[in-house]
């Protein structure tokens, strides 16, 4: 122990000499064990992190497979037979989220909530505790028991200032009484950032076996002990085809899935976050890469002190410690200085990070973090240390002894080698960097069917009984359009039921439909489209053209008017591929009350008018699918506003809401504005990945350069004697320059190849984030050769253009 502490001392003192050195590598320490701390915190809690509920790994989710075997919700009556037939699970409970819930308060403007429907078993099965009050109680989803709802943490907060005498209280919500009997925890916001939850009480609109197309929503279930998820899978799959088979008019081709609740929090973001992970890691490879050649270029400077002290009697482990202890003192105030930093970085994402990452609000430098971090500590001293103290224990005493000043040189091959390695990573991390740019690039220039410029919308919740039926949803929404056309700067105004750009849309109907004199087809392979309601002006606001026919006219937005439909050019190339559309007449499997009035019923149908430009409705990405636009007044489901305005955004948000509180300020509005930032929100996972590997490869690019340089500016430092020769012999300073930068590029092509190489099979790991692009795609590859090649030509050109300066007279008296 003594002995260590002595050569801690030591180590302090040699590099509190060396300042600048000793600043370098801690600057750059300090760089790369940062980015790579708060990178590993984001995939410590988003990934790594069990989930705060009882025994998660024994949570799944249960979910219907459609016919082209992609997940999608099931219905409610199908939910309860998988309930009630199956033999995997300890429970189940129906969850229906991305649902809307208005809270209206006497002393406050109603506010929109986001809410969701579960079944009394909710919190149990998953083991989560209310921080007041109680969970459901069993039975409470049952037609008889009294209206119950339990407030997120943060609604508590927010809607009624943290008072614990919430619980019991009777509030509000879409109209109705409903006592509060609990508050949630902190951050438990499942599902899809819920502010209330309230027990699924079945109507007879959406249970029962005529009902069993209705599919809305999905279950979670915990596994009995000793159940795996795939013996639960087949389970729920053996109900399914009964169900099939039974119920073809509904059920046909439609399957069961039970998969791990931990994947459908996570999402598909397991993958990329895995990758930047290996991304960072190859950022604090070259940043070892870099100060091992710092220590090698120090180890040189110090052969006769290590000569001096190998003459005195110290033995070849002594020395080897002493340098190591030298390295894992830098590595460990790097890991200090890196752990502050990280803290500031996952502030940063916490706070500024794209609201689409799953577990942000989780994400944190916890203990596991820093024993993360401490191990890169040890792991990167070793790395960069090692491989510079045994080069420098082999120092021969003799030969330094006669070389006096001069210096060996020695150790120029490892240096080189080292170098190779970086631009080599450099290249990798460069080449991803890059096709995420061109993919982002590619994704934001798609056309989304409308002009975004100049248009804001906004979605309103309609949830009082006023608006319960037809007229009083299109008595609201013809007198907003009204008031909006005669703002200041108002160029078009149209109402819709839903908005584009969406990837959880307030209002969203898919439906089969049949087309007049032909065939009905059969069970299981019906024809199915998305169904839009919208005003006549939604097109002409949108900016999106008819290629074919005509848009709706006044006239024919009422109930009364013949019915017309207009279908976009998906719709038209699926299922009139040889046909022209235009006269056709289409019917729908989907009606809705119009009044109260027994029997008063529309049906969702009518001659197609018109054919229009696709419009993308949930994501830039995604490709088109058929959409039918019936006439708003026919079929008023929803309310999203769209204006297009020539005013300056922040002044006409303030007075469409002024003027949205004048119509009616017990009707809360939600998502407001423009649809650039909508465009910009939806793309944040792209933009993320792309920023986050831009700022790796940027690092790496600026230590592969450092490295270069270092290297050549060493070498041409140990042939100065050599330069001085050959310009006394007639060499020009351009033979100089030549031949150090030759040097250079040397390196950088033998870097290069190898990390082209590395890269055709690194790229494999982020295919699934591109656009566009193809990963082995040769204008990115080329790209990157050729600006490394440059930035490495710039780096040797500097030692370069000093070789080419140097005095034969002065190189031979200093030597």
């Amino acid at each position: 122990m003594d002995i260590l502490i002595q050569d801690i001392r030591y180590a302090i003192r040699k590099l509190a000499r060396t300042r600048g050195f000793t600043l370098v590598v801690l600057t750059t320490l300090a760089l790369a064990i940062g980015v790579t701390t708060a990178v590993f915190s984001v995939v410590n809690s988003v990934l790594v992190n069990p989930l705060k509920f009882a025994r998660p790994d024994r949570l799944v989710l249960i979910q219907s497979i459609s016919p082209a075997g992609k997940p999608m919700p099931a219905s409610p009556q199908d939910m309860i037979d998988y309930r009630d037939q199956s033999r995997s699970f300890v429970g189940m409970a129906a969850v229906e989220a991305g649902r809307s819930i208005v809270l209206t308060r006497a002393t406050s403007a109603a506010v929109r909530l986001n809410a969701a429907r579960v079944g009394a078993p909710f919190f149990s099965l998953l083991g989560v505790e209310t921080q007041l009050g109680r969970a459901f109680a069993p039975g409470e989803d049952s037609r008889s028991s009294a209206k119950v709802a339990i407030l997120s943490d943060a609604a508590w907060r927010r809607y009624f200032g943290a008072d614990a005498r919430i619980v019991g209280q009777r509030v509000t919500l879409d109209g109705s009484d409903y006592e509060v009997v609990g508050v949630a925890p902190r951050a438990f916001v499942y599902p899809e950032n819920a502010d209330v939850w309230y027990p699924a009480v079945w109507g007879d609109y959406e249970i029962g076996d005529r009902n069993r197309g209705s599919h809305s929503i999905v279950a979670i279930a915990r596994l009995k002990d000793g159940v795996s998820i795939d013996a639960a899978q087949r389970d729920v799959q053996t109900i399914a085809l009964r169900i099939a088979r039974d119920f073809p008019k509904y059920d046909a081709k439609v399957g069961a899935m039970a998969t791990s609740l931990r994947q459908e929090l996570i999402g598909d973001v397991e993958r990329p976050l895995w990758a930047m992970f290996g991304a960072v890691g190859f950022v604090l490879l070259i940043a070892c890469a870099n100060v091992a050649n710092l220590l090698l270029v120090r180890a040189a400077s110090r052969e006769s002190e290590i000569a001096v002290r190998t003459a005195l009697g110290a033995g070849r482990r002594r020395l080897i410690r002493q340098l190591v202890t030298e390295s894992m003192l830098l590595a460990v105030a790097g890991a200090a200085l890196g752990v502050v930093l990280a803290g500031w970085l996952v502030d940063a994402v916490v706070a500024l990070g794209p609201s689409g990452l799953p577990r942000i609000e989780e994400i944190a430098i916890d203990d596991r973090v820093l024993v993360f971090t401490a191990l890169v500590a040890v792991a990167t001293g070793l790395f960069f240390g090692l491989v510079p103290a045994f080069h420098a224990s082999r120092t021969d005493i003799s030969r330094v002894l006669h070389a006096a000043t001069r210096g060996s040189g020695g150790g120029n091959r490892t240096r080189s080698a080292i170098v190779v390695g970086e631009l080599s990573l450099a290249v990798v991390l460069l080449v991803g960097a890059g096709l995420l740019i061109r993919s982002f690039n590619r994704l934001i220039h798609v056309d989304p069917g409308f002009r975004a410029e100049h248009l804001i919308v906004y979605n309103v919740a309609l949830a009082s009984k006023k608006y319960e039926y037809d007229a009083g949803v299109i008595a609201f929404t013809d007198e907003v359009q009204r008031r909006l056309a005669a703002l200041p700067g108002t160029v078009n105004v149209a109402v819709a039921a839903d908005r584009p750009i969406d990837r959880d849309p307030v209002f969203s109907a898919t439906a089969s439909f049949t087309v007049d004199g032909r065939p009905k087809p059969a069970p299981g392979s019906e024809q199915i489209s998305r169904i839009l309601p919208a005003s006549p002006s939604f097109f002409q606001t949108m900016g999106t053209p008819i290629r074919r026919g005509r848009a709706f006219t006044d006239a024919e937005n009422r109930l009364d008017a013949a019915p017309v439909v207009l279908v976009n050019e998906e719709f038209a190339k699926r299922y009139f591929p040889n046909e022209d559309p235009i006269g056709k007449h289409i019917t729908f499997g989907i009606a809705h009350p119009v009044s109260a009035a027994p029997g008063d019923t529309a049906r969702a149908k009518g001659e197609i008018i018109g054919v229009t430009k696709n419009i993308l409705q949930s994501s830039l990405a995604a490709k088109p699918f058929p959409a039918a636009y019936l006439p708003f007044h026919t079929a008023p489901f929803g309310a999203t506003f769209l204006v297009r305005t020539n005013a300056e955004p922040t002044t006409a948000e303030r007075e469409i809401r002024r003027q949205m509180r004048e119509v009616d300020r017990d009707v809360p509005i939600f998502e407001l504005g423009t649809m650039d930032d909508a465009i910009s929100q939806s793309v944040w996972q792209p933009r993320f990945y792309t920023i986050l590997l831009m700022g790796f490869g940027g690092i790496a690019l600026l230590l592969a350069a450092l490295g270069i340089y270092g290297v050549v500016a060493y070498a041409v430092s140990q042939r100065t004697r050599e330069f001085g020769i050959r310009i006394a012999l007639g060499a020009t300073s351009r033979d100089v320059s030549r031949l150090v930068v030759g040097r250079g590029l040397r390196l950088t092509i033998g870097g290069i190849g190898l990390g082209v190489v590395a890269a055709v099979l690194a790229t494999r790991a982020i295919r699934a984030l591109l656009f566009g692009i193809d990963p082995l795609d040769t204008t990115t590859f080329g790209s990157v050769a050729l600006l490394l090649a440059t930035v490495a030509a710039v780096a040797s050109w500097l030692p370069a253009r000093r070789a080419s300066r140097v005095d034969p007279v002065i190189a031979m008296r200093a030597e």
